[in-house]
């Protein structure tokens, strides 16, 4: 076969190319080269922005170029679209009965944080839609109000000359919001494109749904950063109370359809003003910080309601460990609010609270006569279910751990000691001990032709 003399032509060929290209390209982008480092991405961000160039706050930069300071930035970083391809590029309908005041408590936020939440709800946000920003600062010493009401005429103010914790400044809030729907958001977080009304046309569905966006996440070292989230984790607790992050369908979703969650972070939301208020929310016994997404969750679903994640609402949200958190949280009040809420919320499965957080056998005994009745004058207007309606039909993998949980601190022989390594991102299960993927689709299945079966009032049981 006489090949040798043509290929060696047409490899020549090839590489005069890539030499002529790399000639005429002025920076190595790693794996290939372009004119600028602005021009290595081609659509396919950090992964192709390398060897003389390195990605910076959402854009391919020049090694060379020094990060600006935080505070000389002026706008926001325009944020990237994460939603899906299958989202509707715009949501078409008729918000008018449902505006928003959408509330922000702060406490030692910095300005620059702030201000560019605020300059994103303005960019991304119709100003139709919007009643008024509710900016609540909790025993700040400058509770930037000129300043925020230069960037928008809807800004008003709350000041609290001494801190309230989170859970009053939001109380306070909602009692001045003027709008048919409220928004919880926190002080550092990038909203993105057509992130409201998706949210609002769940609402508009069902008036008694708490509805969150997807989370994108913005690194604790880089503001000016944003990198999309999951479209498939849920919201949920641990027999102590502690909030996780898990993907019992291990990704599975489509990535735009809304789905239930059995709980909700509690700090980034929409919810009708009147279900809210019918709910009695908060316990005020509850102070500084914690407690209230607890509240949330349980009181929402058991006495009516849903909590829905709508993966095509992007939110950018600035995730922070306690290193990076401008302010101490006292970790014995957060768990006093915990142990409040488990005695009325958990009072009939109390003993695995308990046993996950051994601590609180030592509290002293909590005044709850306000929250008493306020739980009694809820359950008869809602008949509120029970803590194990929830298991049952919200959080099958609450369900399944019951029988699996486990503390890793408590002394060796004791009957709940850890006898592996924790489950990554986990506090009271070991590893091996997840739900089955097809455990929790089978349970789920089952549950959801419970429910809509008594929806249509095809079964005695009580919902």
């Amino acid at each position: 076969y006489n090949l040798g003399l043509p290929m060696f032509r047409v490899l020549d060929g090839l590489v005069l190319c890539c030499l002529l290209l790399r000639s005429s390209a002025r920076v190595s982008c790693g794996g290939h080269y372009a004119e600028t480092c602005a021009d290595c991405p081609q659509g396919n961000g950090a992964n192709w922005c390398n060897g003389q160039c390195r990605w910076s706050k959402n854009r391919c930069i020049d090694i060379s170029t020094p990060e600006p300071l935080e505070d000389d930035m002026g706008s926001f970083a325009i944020p990237p679209d994460t939603r899906s391809e299958k989202c509707p590029q715009k949501v078409l309908g008729d918000f008018s009965s449902h505006t928003v005041s959408i509330i922000i408590p702060w406490h030692k936020e910095k300005w620059l944080h702030l201000r560019h939440t605020l300059q994103a709800l303005e960019h991304y946000t119709p100003p139709s839609l919007v009643e008024e920003y509710i900016f609540v600062s909790d025993g700040n010493d400058d509770s930037k109000e000129e300043e925020l009401k230069a960037i928008s005429a809807k800004v008003k103010v709350i000041a609290f000359a001494t801190r309230q914790g989170l859970i009053r400044a939001k109380s306070a809030a909602v009692r001045m919001a003027t709008a048919p729907v409220i928004m919880f958001l926190e002080g550092h977080c990038i909203v993105n494109r057509y992130w409201l009304q998706p949210l609002l046309e769940r609402l508009m569905q069902n008036p008694r749904a708490l509805v969150m966006p997807g989370l994108d996440s913005i690194p604790q070292t880089g503001w000016g950063e944003y990198y999309g989230g999951s479209t498939s984790h849920l919201w949920r607790f641990e027999w102590n109370m502690n909030l996780i992050h898990t993907n019992p369908l291990q990704n599975t979703r489509d990535g735009y359809t809304p789905y239930t969650s059995p709980g909700t972070s509690g700090g980034i939301f929409v919810i009708r003003k009147d279900w809210f208020l019918d709910l009695e929310f908060f316990d005020e016994g509850m102070l500084e910080w914690g407690g209230d997404h607890v509240e949330l969750s349980f009181k929402i679903w058991r006495c009516g309601g849903i909590i829905e994640v709508v993966p095509c609402s992007r939110i950018g949200h600035l995730f922070r460990t306690p290193e990076y958190r401008p302010y101490p949280v006292e970790v014995d009040q957060v768990v006093k609010n915990y142990d409040r809420l488990a005695r009325l919320w958990w009072k009939d499965h109390l003993d695995y609270f308990r046993r996950m957080k051994p601590e609180t056998l030592k509290f002293p005994e909590p005044d709850l006569t306000l929250a008493v009745e306020s739980y009694a004058r809820v359950q008869a207007k809602f008949q509120c279910k029970d803590h194990q309606w929830y298991l049952d039909n919200i959080d099958h993998e609450m369900a399944w751990e019951r029988s699996r949980i486990c503390h890793p601190h408590v002394k060796p022989g004791d009957r709940d000691k850890c006898k592996r390594e924790l489950s990554p991102g986990r506090w009271t299960l070991a590893a091996g001990d997840e739900i089955p993927k097809e455990e929790y689709i089978k349970r789920k299945e089952a549950a959801d032709k419970r429910l809509a079966a008594a929806r249509r009032g095809e079964t005695d049981l009580e919902l």
